[in-house]
């Protein structure tokens, strides 16, 4: 159902849009202007929801969530759009040329937050007969899957052991070896300050102190992935870091831990810390268990 123009739309509209009406011909010689809002898919692979756009009109996109101003970026934006502006709350777009027929432009920003999903991607089209003066962008609320998922993570972290449990467990009978590990060569914004490994009779628990480049988005990790010396998955493994977190400029230590191997074999293992909703995975050293 078509919703109500609201004023701010109205009132912004004839701004941005009588210089072009006057230099531009127009494609639509009546059309539609229509008010609506649409909801962002909570999976980045789904298809990206459709923003109709011509010539001469403005299009208003108006964010639920703060974004980032600096993430923006709009395909062709040069070749084809007299303007784009962009506030922590809204994008202004007005084509000046026809927009491709066979293929949409993507425009794409980020949430300030870091939040799920991250990242907001439209896809721009021709209008034929309704052109989208106002569209009202809704982050997708959170599934029934995601949620508990997310759930089973809060609790396997607050099942995290202590030393009560270890010695109760007689863990401790056999003594503590430490290790610094050298740091893995990455090119990651996010960084590994320090890789230690602590071993007890039948466990082992590698810690690391990451570090996110000022600028950066906001880091979260999800889980680790335990690799053998052939780089094949073992096992995929919770992770414990001080903080929910990781912001831009700031420091905190993560931690996995780990079952030792049985018997006098002594593998050489690795870890691979996952990034939650993102691709910015980070390479541990190897170490023995």
């Amino acid at each position: 159902m078509t919703l109500a123009l609201t004023r701010r739309a109205l009132c912004l509209l004839p701004l941005v849009g009588t210089a072009s009406a006057v230099a531009q011909p127009r494609l639509l010689s009546d059309p539609g202007l229509e008010a609506r809002a649409l909801v962002l898919p909570d999976s980045p692979t789904a298809p990206a929801p459709t923003v109709r756009a011509a010539p001469g009109y403005a299009t208003v996109l108006e964010f639920d969530a703060a974004i980032d101003p600096d993430s923006l970026s709009v395909e062709s934006r040069e070749e084809r759009f007299a303007l784009v502006e962009v506030t922590t709350r809204m994008v202004v777009l007005r084509p000046e040329l026809a927009l491709p027929e066979d293929r949409p432009l993507l425009l794409k920003v980020g949430f300030a937050d870091g939040l799920s999903p991250t990242h907001a991607t439209l896809a721009l089209v021709p209008a034929t007969t309704q052109v989208d003066a106002q569209v009202r962008v809704i982050r997708q609320p959170r599934s029934v899957p995601a949620l508990e998922s997310e759930l089973e993570a809060m609790r396997a972290r607050c099942e995290a052991g202590n030393l009560v449990k270890l010695a109760l467990s007689g863990e401790l009978q056999g003594g503590v070896t430490h290790e610094r590990l050298p740091s893995a060569l990455s090119s990651s914004e996010v960084q590994v300050a320090a890789q230690d490994v602590y071993r007890t009779l039948a466990h082992a628990l590698v810690t690391v102190r990451l570090e996110l480049a000022p600028g950066a988005r906001s880091w979260a990790p999800g889980e680790a992935w335990l690799r053998d010396a052939t780089g094949q998955v073992l096992r995929r493994l919770p992770v414990w870091m001080d903080g929910t977190w990781l912001q831009p400029g700031e420091a905190r230590f993560l931690a996995v831990e780990l079952m030792r191997p049985s018997g006098p074999t002594r593998p050489r293992w690795s870890l691979e810390l996952r990034e939650r909703d993102g691709e910015r995975h980070l390479a541990l050293a190897p170490f023995i268990p």
